[in-house]
């Protein structure tokens, strides 16, 4: 396989079927491939037990009128905004599922020399809706799966070296040990996953398999390509990390220049003007960085449907394709 000739192919895919970004973006934001189980807590020294203590909390909230109309208002306006956020993520995990299932068959036919549509592109999203949420549904079990089972093991063992003695030293080995052995063992365990459900993806769309054939089809080409696979997606890290530093250093220079009037309004304390300003800059840098997100989101999914394509053999002698 041409690893240039891959990345090539889907550079121009991307960028001569420019109506393949609006399903880029939501396929890139909302990746196929990217589990992340990771729940970060903020820290900033703040106790809520300490809080409690002090006694600031009765005195705080004895002192909401919760019997006053205003602060009816103010909480119909909360769950309003609550439901309005979860409204917002519905829509955006329905047209996350659509385009991974549209962008995959439309980019599979541009590459066969079959030219697209953005209704093509939409109806072949649609049609495998429920497949592809049955794939993402259950490669987010399997990632849990995979990540309690690494975890329990590991915590039962600290937990038991906790309650087993107190010495320091000993719980800082035990922890250190779990350490290292819990992050290679979660890069092996995930980096396989998300190349298995990038496959799995293709077999959905491009094969028509079932979800669980799916998962069997993705596992089998891993497993009999496991050279080839792993340097696609080293490949593609790389040309993520590019693309990054490129973007940000693209992006800090036009907000730069965008933001300059709203400096310049703050520091002669034009405090209204230097607000307006920034919002203005901030409106026009928005659509820039949403273009830049579907572009490169389209690039990604477009990279890896070619890659399933020439690694499962079902590719076509680039003399057919018509991009």
């Amino acid at each position: 396989m041409n690893y240039w000739d891959l990345i090539k192919d889907a550079f121009w895919i991307t960028l001569r079927n420019r109506y393949l970004w609006f399903f880029g973006f939501f396929a890139g934001v909302g990746g196929s491939s990217n589990f992340n189980f990771n729940f970060p807590r903020g820290g900033g020294g703040f106790d809520n037990n300490d809080f409690d203590r002090s006694g600031a909390s009765v005195q705080f909230f004895g002192q909401l009128p919760f019997d006053d109309p205003v602060s009816g208002v103010g909480v119909a306006a909360l769950i309003g905004i609550v439901l309005l956020g979860l409204l917002i993520f519905l829509v955006f995990v329905l047209l996350a599922v659509v385009s991974n299932g549209g962008l995959a068959d439309s980019v599979v036919a541009i590459d066969r020399g079959t030219r697209r549509s953005f209704g093509s592109t939409w109806r072949a999203g649609t049609s495998r809706f429920w497949r592809v949420l049955g794939y993402y549904i259950l490669f987010f079990l399997i990632g849990l799966a995979l990540l309690i089972a690494i975890a329990a093991p590991l915590g039962l063992v600290i937990g038991a070296v906790f309650f087993g003695t107190e010495a320091a030293g000993a719980r800082v080995v035990t922890v250190v040990l779990a350490v290292l052995v819990a992050i290679p063992l979660l890069i092996v365990v995930f980096v396989s996953l998300s190349i298995i459900s990038q496959f799995a993806l293709r077999e959905i769309v491009v094969r028509g398999e079932s979800v669980l054939a799916a998962v069997g089809g993705g596992l089998r080409i891993f497993r009999q390509n496991l050279g080839r696979s792993l340097l696609v997606w080293l490949i593609q890290i790389a040309l993520i990390i590019v693309a990054t530093i490129t973007l940000l250093l693209a992006g800090a220079i036009v907000g730069l220049v965008l933001f300059v009037p709203t400096i310049l309004l703050a520091v002669a304390e034009y405090t209204t003007a230097a607000v307006v300003a920034g919002i203005i800059a901030g409106l026009i840098l928005l659509p820039i960085v949403i273009v830049a997100a579907a572009a490169l989101g389209t690039f990604n999914h477009a990279y890896w449907t070619l890659a399933y394509l020439r690694i499962s053999g079902t590719d076509v002698p680039s003399s057919r394709r018509v991009v």
